[in-house]
Parts: structure tokens; sequence; C-alpha cells
């Protein structure tokens, strides 16, 4: 029998970038998963071959509609393994004033208050020993003239993750977050191809991130392999934060005196 047998995982933006490949590889772990979706439930055809994935569209902005979620997968099973966060948009600042509040406003009620109305309405259906995946971003690490939201919000599930993790401990759920830097999904793409190949050109490991190398870390998350690790943000960027992107200058400078 698999060990992963009858355990069942949430996943939120199972039709975006990584949140899909993970539902991908938590289906050949054996793992039973709710999917969910806004905006493009054909981004989930490819998982719906899978007689243990089952679709939900749900609404992060929307506490309602959380509810709604939340219903409909009690009518499944009684309880969850895991919830793991895959949710989040980006919006550039700096057309209108009125236009930033806007973004500001939804990037928030996605990326941030979304994990916290999750972690209240389905914290009693979590199992004793589960597990709380979020997704941060290393750009909770820095500042960002047109993208502040974005960042803020991210710096926020940072945060989070120490309160669930304290707030959870009756029930030793593990919280723990991941932060990626450059993944290569639909939301990065947009730059276009020289713009991530000059991002990858200053990376240690010189490529950037796959949606499978983020998967293959929330699938060690969700392991026993992981049972003490609890309350962390953990970066997912072959190391490029470890570096002053000035000092990259200060070589150039250099090597042509």
């Amino acid at each position: 029998m698999n060990i992963n047998e009858g355990l069942k995982v949430l996943v939120l933006g199972a039709s975006g970038g990584i949140g899909n490949k993970l539902t991908k590889v938590l289906l050949t772990q054996g793992y039973e998963v709710f999917g969910t979706y806004y905006k493009h439930p054909k981004c989930l055809k490819n998982l719906e071959v899978n007689s243990k994935f089952f679709k939900y569209k749900v609404d992060l902005k929307n506490i309602s509609s959380i509810k709604r979620l939340k219903e409909n997968i009690l009518k499944k099973t009684k309880d969850l393994f895991a919830i793991i966060n895959c949710t989040g948009i980006v919006r550039f600042e700096g057309s209108s004033i009125e236009e930033d509040f806007r973004t500001w406003g939804e990037t928030i009620a996605v990326n941030l208050s979304g994990n916290y109305y999750l972690a209240k309405l389905f914290f009693p259906v979590l199992q004793k020993n589960g597990r709380f995946i979020m997704i941060s971003s290393t750009d909770a690490f820095f500042g960002g003239p047109i993208t502040s939201s974005y960042a803020v919000s991210k710096a926020g599930i940072n945060s989070l993750v120490k309160s669930f993790c304290l707030w959870m401990k009756e029930k030793k759920i593990r919280v723990n977050a991941l932060a990626p830097g450059w993944v290569e999904t639909p939301m990065t793409l947009v730059n276009g191809r020289d713009y991530l190949n000059k991002v990858a050109a200053i990376n240690p490991l010189e490529r950037n991130a796959q949606p499978e190398d983020v998967a293959l870390i929330i699938k060690f998350l969700l392991s026993t392999d992981s049972d003490y690790l609890n309350g962390q943000t953990i970066s997912v960027e072959g190391g490029y934060t470890n570096q002053d992107t000035t000092l990259l200058l200060e070589e150039e400078v250099q090597e042509k005196k």
C-alpha cells in the first residue's frame, strides 16, 4: 500500500504553473487532491484524467466563496492532511493613483488575506500532524518601486508562518512557506525569454527554477522527513539572493582595468 494512500490535500491554484506541477507530483505519490482554480478551468484538464483529482472554483478575495469551498470539500471527506496555497497575483503599479489603490487592495486580498481566511476556516478540518504551506517570494526580502503591494503581501506571509505555527500547535500542524525566486511559469514568461535568460545568467546555478523544483520541496515538506521543520520560510532561488548585484557592476569595472 502507498504510504500516502488515503491522505487528502487541498491545493489552491492548481491551475497555475507551480500548483499544476505540484498537483501532478502529489497524484503520482498517491495523494487524493482537491485542486482549485479561479478563471481558467481549462488549465486543469491534464489533471482531470486522474480519478483522485477533484476541481473546485474559489475566489480567495471572497470569504463566502472560501466557505462554499469548505462545504463542498466536506461532502467528499471529513478532514484534510494538508493545505497548500499556490495562488498569487502580481500587478504593476504606477499608471494612476486610483489604479494603484485597486492593485494594492486586490493583491493584499489574494496573496495575504486569502491565507488568513483559509487557515481560520479550515483549521477545524486539518488533521493532527497535518501541514499548512504557503508560497512567499524572494520579493519579500527587497523593495519594489512598482511592485510594492506584491512585496508587502509576500512579506506578510513570512510573518503569518510564525504566527500560524504557534496558533496551530495544539494539533501539531507544521506550518511553513517557500520563497521562490524566478520560476519559469506563465506569470514570469510575460517578461520575455531574453529577460529570463539575463536573470538566469546572474544566478549561481546559471538557470531559473522550474515549477518542479518548487513542487519537490513541497513534497518533502509533506513527508515525515520534515517533521521537525516548523514556522520557517525557505528560500528556493538557486542562491541568487546571496549576492549584492551592485558587485556585479564592480566586477565589470575591475575586468576593464
